[in-house]
């Protein structure tokens, strides 16, 4: 008898998470994207055209934001169209013009025009790019209609660029382009966008010719053209495997897992792009992992910033972020893809030369040694590597970087009692292989209370040379007799340094592994303390504690009680003067401050310092939420405006969520007291 197969727990979970999103869907505005190939399509234009088919039917549109590029059929479809006016923001002692947004939700029309969503705010909006305005008008349930051209699509940079050799600044996430309701392609052959050029419909005439002769040329033209009609295919093709997800109709999933990493590496831009662009043809799981060095932990703040606009990057296309620690790079991969089912990976190679033309074994060759059976998509840097590496060149401060004083005089001490323990053996009439064995020990016992590889180096050269000044013939010269001396000394450098190296590596290991296990107890503190707490005082109390535990930062916790946000409890980091503490507290709960916070209330999204939004503030607020309810905010002063750290982010991310959940218990044993009562 024929039965039907059920579906897993799995799949079933994610129909529900599917549907319970298009729900929450339905309740946000609806996105239409007219989008072009090129300036000069006529994308404004038909976004106009479809605004007075609006009006017409009596749909409340207004225009937010339009830009008229100085050309009349443009600004002639503007008119008797309700315009709103523009925000006026200083820059630099110029007024510039940008969308108002606040206007826009306050105005809170049926749909709304708002012109270029890759445009970058000016300093001093809330946001810093167009697109998140939009999605707070959606989030709001405005109706947006809006205009883009392929080349901002950020998985395609690196193909715009080899084409146009342009390099597109102003950028969108391909999710916000993917999330779109509609998308119109406005379409127009090369050759009569061309014509419009040459005829001064596009730009004016002196920028028209520079654009004649670089962007608009036919091939490019032509390529840019295709690339969107291609895009434009792709996001049929995945829409209608969201529905068969959504519908039972087919396959819930691939299977498919595509992995790749983060790096300072100039290049790593173009990998994690193109592992975007084959992890949406897939339709697979998205994964970005870093491995965290200690070349990386030391690194100065260029190469660290680098790395992090690569992980913005990861993350704005879709990656979830994951990050572990050690030296050998290769392997941590290799151990992170087999653990989390990744079947394929996305790497960088560069061509690096050595002596001769022979190539240095890559990072790719040493992944395969550990696994092989994995999937491995090579991506070539053709810059020939320039910078590719630039973050494991150990440069003579930062290789003395961490060294203190005292180790220099511990390596001293210690090269000192190996002497001294020579001239005894010596007495003793011992043999010169266990004076070596003296200095062996004293070259280990460097690497022991020393930190990083200076000391233990110079603790090699120094044995070498004291055993040779004070225990061979002629004493106390750097000559020798014995011909067999030289070998002699050689194999004593090699063994010095090889035992102080893996003795340095093993306290590295070891430090790392403290590392490791303090954050986890902090987890687990965290959490147990968390499950214990029965108020919202005592849970606001608990998370403040144990992320000061983790940084020494000063955390400001606001709560929502019947739909009121509460007095913040402000937590200042140790070290504040008393004097201090009153003026701090009241910057730190400025009204500035709180229209961050109410914000974040408002549209669950972290905001504040660092962050795209209302970056002006002093403090990263963090959301609490479960279900897309907010039930606090988290403040984290960063007073040097430096970023938080990957690894500690996710840590504070995890408390979060935990903290949500015992929120969350707490407003239901609310209710049931209240329901109870009456």
């Amino acid at each position: 008898m024929d039965t039907m197969e059920r579906p897993s727990s799995e799949k079933m979970l994610e129909k529900i998470r599917a549907e319970e999103a298009q729900v929450r869907k339905k309740e946000m505005g609806q996105l239409k994207i007219f989008l072009g190939y090129a300036s000069g399509t006529g994308k404004t234009y038909a976004m106009l055209e479809a605004a007075r088919e609006l009006k017409k039917q009596q749909v409340d549109v207004i225009a937010g934001y339009v830009e008229p590029h100085a050309r009349p059929e443009t600004a002639a479809l503007l008119e008797g169209l309700e315009q709103l006016p523009f925000l006026m923001v200083d820059y630099k002692g110029v007024k510039i013009r940008e969308f108002d947004l606040d206007a826009a939700l306050k105005r809170r029309p049926k749909v709304i025009l708002v012109d270029e969503l890759a445009h970058s705010n000016i300093r001093g909006c809330r946001h810093r790019k167009r697109y998140q305005d939009i999605e707070e008008l959606l989030e709001h349930g405005i109706n947006v209609y809006t205009t883009v051209n392929i080349q901002h699509l950020e998985s395609l940079n690196d193909n715009v660029t080899g084409i146009t050799s342009v390099m597109v600044r102003e950028t969108i996430p391909d999710r916000v382009f993917d999330r779109a309701d509609q998308v119109k392609l406005v379409d127009i052959e090369p050759e009569e966008l061309i014509q419009r050029m040459k005829e001064g419909k596009i730009y004016r005439e002196i920028q028209a010719q520079r654009a004649l002769q670089n962007f608009f040329t036919r091939d490019k033209l032509i390529a840019l053209r295709e690339i969107a009609l291609r895009r434009m295919a792709d996001r049929v093709n995945h829409l209608a495997e969201e529905e068969k997800k959504l519908f039972g109709t087919g396959e819930y999933s691939t299977g498919e897992h595509v992995l790749t990493c983060i790096s300072p590496a100039p290049s790593n831009a173009k990998v994690i792009r193109t592992a975007a662009r084959l992890a949406y043809a897939f339709h697979a799981e998205f994964t970005a992992l870093y491995v965290e060095t200690r070349y990386l932990q030391n690194a100065d703040e260029k190469v660290k910033r680098r790395r992090d606009e690569n992980m913005r990057l990861a993350r704005s296309l879709g990656a979830k972020i994951a990050t572990v620690n050690g030296e050998d790079v290769s392997r941590q991969i290799a151990e992170y893809a087999k653990v989390s089912n990744v079947t394929k990976i996305v790497m960088g190679r560069t061509a690096h030369r050595v002596l001769f033309g022979q190539t240095r074994k890559t990072l790719v060759e040493s992944l395969n040694q550990y696994a092989p059976s994995l999937d491995v998509y090579i991506i070539p840097d053709l810059q020939s590597g320039i910078g590719q590496r630039s973050y494991t060149v150990v440069k003579t401060g930062k290789f003395l970087q961490g060294l203190k004083g005292t180790d220099f005089w511990i390596m001293l001490g210690m090269m000192t009692v190996s002497t001294a323990g020579g001239f005894l053996l010596s007495h003793f009439q011992m043999t010169e292989a266990n004076i070596i064995m003296s200095y062996l020990l004293g070259v280990m016992l460097t690497a022991i209370f020393t930190q990083g590889y200076v000391c233990s180096v110079l603790a090699s050269v120094l044995s070498v040379m004291l055993f040779n000044y004070f225990f061979t013939m002629p004493v106390h010269s750097l000559q020798a007799y014995d011909a067999s001396y030289p070998v002699t000394f050689a194999m004593m450098f090699t063994v010095s340094l090889l035992t102080s190296w893996n003795m340095s590596k093993i306290q590295k290991q070891n430090e790392e592994n403290a590392k490791r296990a303090y954050r986890t107890e902090i987890l687990l503190v965290n959490s147990k303390k968390l499950r214990r707490a029965k108020t919202r005082q005592q849970v606001s109390d608990e998370l403040a504690g144990q992320i000061q535990k983790l940084m020494q930062f000063t955390v400001l916790i606001y709560m929502k009680k019947h739909g009121v946000i509460q007095v913040p409890s402000v937590y200042l980091r140790s070290g504040i003067e008393e004097e201090e503490e009153e003026i701090l507290r009241a910057g730190y709960t400025s009204r500035s401050e709180q229209a961050v916070v109410k914000w974040v209330f408002e549209n669950g999204h972290r905001a504040g310092c660092t962050t795209h939004t209302l970056p002006n503030a002093k403090a990263i607020y963090l959301p609490v939420m479960e279900d897309d309810k907010v039930s606090a905010v988290v403040g984290m002063v960063l007073e040097e405006k430096r970023e938080i750290a990957v690894f500690e982010y996710n840590l504070i991310s995890a408390m979060l969520d935990e903290a949500a959940l015992v929120l969350e218990r707490i407003q239901k044993m609310e209710d049931l007291a209240e329901s109870t009562a009456k």
